[in-house]
């Protein structure tokens, strides 16, 4: 979660600026924990599940994405 929120503050936002957050569905239960971090920066979040996921989310900001164990 630190490079996640490494990555929030030195990202460029404009109007047009969203998250994108690819959850697993397997661990809702850290959806609330993700959101905190993310709506410090923005309430542009767009929410995908996806069943067996490797990681608990995988989170796009901008052009990167970060797994999050």
């Amino acid at each position: 979660m630190e490079q996640v929120e490494k990555e929030l503050k030195s990202f460029k936002w404009t109007n047009e600026s969203f998250v994108e957050v690819l959850l697993n569905s397997n661990n809702k239960e850290s959806l609330t924990d993700i959101l905190k971090l993310i709506r410090r920066y923005t309430s542009a979040v767009v929410i995908h599940y996806s069943v067996d996921l490797d990681s608990k989310a995988k989170i796009s900001i901008g052009a990167k994405t970060i797994a999050v164990a």
